[in-house]
This record gives structure tokens, C-alpha cells and sequence, in this order.
């Protein structure tokens, strides 16, 4: 039953791809006790595929199978299914269901299985957690070898700010610039914004040499943010926005406006929190101002301090 499903859920020269007839395959599977079957029908789950005995019809996806996904999550976990493991870990932390007990088991049965990203989840952990740093860097060894992003991006965080390791700015960028090269989308958009920051003013006295490169830098931190924010990250959408809306001479409102709505349908705080009030403050003319209002609340229930104090100020003015 797995192997139909993963031949449906993937495609292969005998049978073409049907999410939905793959999904129905994989939870017959996990049902009958399978579970290497559990991970990809508990991710179909989570992407809202619906699942088709007959696959007479175009897959179909409607909103995540949320509860689906974490029962078949939770099978696949009890029967020892690493992938399992690691996708229950993933869907407690996306839907921020407050289990630390269940999310540390499986998170360590997943890195006890040398899955590279819960290697690198739990280091991340223990360090929190006031491990030595010895222990700590012995259990990224592999991962950090690997080149696995994820370890990357963890140690420019901790070089960056001085925390579990020494402030190191150069240590904190070349493993930022290192993780960002494998496609790692937080890295991707960190690194994108510090060119952007670092780049966009032209210094006093810049010969033409100079700013050719500072302006290939700029680009290249736009590419980032683009490519980030394209691939579902957020906070690179409303970057983009701001930079913009802000900084770029001359501005421009439009794009602004469109990258500023992208994260903000991506649930981006900051994005909700700029095109809302872009959008009673008349910016496009037409803009709905009742939407507006949604995503400022939207904003100022994820605890954007901006948006809060928008809403208070509207309120206080009738």
C-alpha cells in the first residue's frame, strides 16, 4: 500500500502524480500498521489534500487536515518512524500547541535516529538549556559537516548576539552567508536585509568603482529577500515593502503595497501592521478600509506594538 502511494504521491514512468489517490494509499497504509507510511500521509493531511479512492478527478485540497495530520504524526511517532518523529515536532511548533514533554520525545527519538534537523533542534535545546558549549558543538559537528543550514543559521544567531558562544561578527556572517547558500529561507532573508540595510545610502565621497559594488551588493540582498519571500517567508515580503515604501529614492507605493499584502497573507505581523495602515491612511485610494482594520487587529493580536497603538489612537479619535 505504501509503495502505490509513494508511486502516486510522486510520480514514476508507469503511474502520473495524484495527491489525492496518494493520500487515500498512505492512510490505508498507516491504518493497516505501517509506519514509514505516516510522515507523508500525515503531511498530505497537513496540506489540505483530500483523499480519493477512485481518483476518477483532479486532486482536490481544501484547508489543512490539522487534527489528521497530528494523528498520523503521533501514529508514525509511536511506531518508531523518525520522519514521523520530526513532523509531529514541526506541526506542535507551526500550530503553537503547548506540549513540551511530548515535543521533547519526539524531537529526541528523531535525533537519536541522526535525523540532521532534530540533531541541530535539540543542540538548540540543550544550549537553551545550559549545556556546555563542548557538548553542545559536539552534537552540531555532523550536521555543521554536512553543511545542513539549519546548524548554519543557528551559530550565526548565537555569534551574532553574543549568546551561548562570543560575539563574533565575522564568524556570525560567514555562517549566515554559508546557510543562506543552501536555500535556507531564514538565512536567505537575514542575510538579504543586512545588505539591504548595509548598502542602500551612498557614503560621502564614493567614487564609481565603489558604488558599482555597493550597488551590486544592494541587488544581490534584494535577490535574497525576493527569492525568501517568494518561497513563503513573511518577514523578506514586508522587508521588501519597507524598503519601498521607506527608503527607496525614488519610493514606490505599488510595489510596496503588493509585497506589503504578500506578507501579510503570509500572517507577517509587521506586513499585516503596514498594510493595514497604509490602507486607512488612503494608500491605494480605493482600499477597502474595513480590511484594513482586520489586518491592524490581526496585527495587534500577534503583539505588533505599532499596530496596537494605531488601534488605541483610532479609538481615542472615534
Amino acid at each position: 500500500m505504501r509503495t502505490v502511494g509513494l508511486a502516486y504521491l510522486q510520480g514514476t514512468h508507469e503511474t502520473l502524480p495524484h495527491h489525492g489517490h496518494a493520500a487515500w494509499w498512505l492512510e490505508q497504509a498507516a491504518a493497516k500498521g505501517d509506519g514509514p507510511a505516516c510522515d507523508p500521509a500525515a503531511r498530505l493531511a497537513w496540506e489540505g489534500v483530500v483523499p480519493d479512492e477512485k481518483a476518477l478527478e483532479a486532486p482536490r485540497k481544501e484547508h489543512p487536515r490539522t487534527q489528521e495530520a497530528f494523528r498520523l504524526a503521533r501514529l508514525g511517532h509511536a511506531r518508531a518512524n523518525p520522519q514521523a518523529s520530526l513532523f509531529l515536532v514541526w506541526l506542535l511548533d507551526r500550530t503553537r500547541t503547548q506540549a513540551p514533554q511530548e515535543r521533547l520525545e519526539a524531537l529526541q527519538a528523531a535525533a537519536q535516529a541522526g535525523l540532521p534537523l532534530a540533531v541541530t533542534a535539540l543542540a538548540d535545546l540543550e544550549a537553551r538549556s545550559g549545556a556546555s558549549v563542548e557538548s553542545v558543538m559536539e552534537r552540531l559537528k555532523e550536521p555543521l559537516q554536512t553543511g545542513l543550514g539549519a546548524a548554519h543559521h543557528l551559530l550565526a544567531q548565537w555569534y551574532a548576539r553574543g549568546q551561548f558562544l562570543p560575539r563574533d561578527a565575522i564568524l556570525a556572517r560567514h555562517h549566515l552567508e554559508t546557510a543562506a547558500s543552501t536555500d535556507h529561507l531564514d538565512a536567505q532573508a537575514l542575510l538579504g536585509e543586512c545588505l539591504m540595510v548595509e548598502n542602500h545610502a551612498s557614503p560621502p565621497a564614493e567614487d564609481e568603482t565603489d558604488r558599482r559594488e555597493r550597488l551590486r551588493r544592494l541587488t544581490r540582498g534584494e535577490t535574497l529577500l525576493r527569492r525568501a519571500a517568494q518561497n513563503g517567508h513573511g518577514r523578506a515580503a514586508c522587508v521588501l515593502g519597507d524598503y519601498w515604501a521607506v527608503i527607496a529614492e525614488p519610493k514606490d507605493m505599488t510595489q510596496a503595497m503588493n509585497w506589503f499584502r504578500l506578507g501579510a497573507s503570509m500572517k507577517d505581523p509587521g506586513a499585516l501592521y503596514m498594510y493595514g495602515r497604509l490602507t486607512l491612511e488612503g494608500q491605494p485610494s480605493s482600499a477597502d478600509r474595513e480590511r484594513g482594520l482586520t489586518m491592524l487587529r490581526e496585527a495587534a493580536q500577534a503583539g505588533h506594538p505599532g499596530a496596537q497603538k494605531f488601534l488605541k489612537l483610532l479609538a481615542q479619535n472615534g
